[in-house]
């Protein structure tokens, strides 16, 4: 019976350890990110990289005043895939059913950022943006909104190294990232410790 009771101990302490495990964040990003929206907006943290499903992904939105709220680059570099035309709220479905509204950017040092759930038409028609045009650290992208998978208007926001050739596919989605192994847990300038963490509210601002 003792030896039942060490067997069943030792089995539960190896399911915690594993969930544990596999609930851990990315490693830390190489680049230093501002959050993205337009200085002086307050930015809560609905969801961090560690409370995140799937990890490493953040989700934010703009609190305390009027929106709707800006978007903005987290870091200079080139614009490489924008979708923008969709507008319907498909909060309930799977992720490879939905269809968000999203800007991914490259940055020199190889990683990318991801900015998702936009409001129709705020990249191209508002922010006059293209793929393949360069931006600026705090560069206006398009409008927080709800669109594709979104329970409410925020962005989901997030670092990656992609794979090589084809990154992303077609709903703007990295490829070759099951395990969650592309992402990176971004670090923001002007936060305490560099990681957002979820229920907290941050004031954006340049690096």
């Amino acid at each position: 019976m003792i030896g039942f009771r060490l067997a069943c101990s030792l089995a539960a302490s190896l399911l915690v350890a594993t969930s544990a495990n596999a609930a851990d964040p990315p490693p830390a990003s190489e680049g230093l990110y501002r959050l993205p929206y337009e200085t002086g907006a307050q930015v809560k943290v609905f969801d961090d990289a560690l409370s995140h499903r799937p990890v490493g992904r953040l989700d934010l939105f703009g609190t305390g005043g009027a929106g709707p709220y800006r978007v903005v680059a987290a870091a200079a570099g080139r614009i490489v895939a924008i979708q923008d035309s969709f507008a319907e709220q498909q909060s309930g479905r799977a992720a490879e059913d939905c269809r968000n509204n999203y800007v991914w950017i490259a940055h020199p040092n190889g990683e990318w950022t991801n900015y998702s759930h936009l409001t129709q038409g705020s990249v191209h028609g508002t922010a006059k943006l293209r793929v393949g045009g360069a931006v600026e650290a705090g560069r206006f992208l398009g409008f927080e909104g709800a669109v594709g998978c979104a329970m409410l208007d925020h962005v989901h926001f997030e670092v990656a190294v992609p794979a090589a050739g084809q990154p992303i596919d077609a709903g703007g989605f990295l490829l070759d990232n099951a395990t969650s192994q592309r992402e990176r847990t971004p670090r923001f300038c002007g936060v305490a410790g560099e990681v957002v963490v979820k229920g907290s509210t941050y004031m954006a601002k340049p690096c």
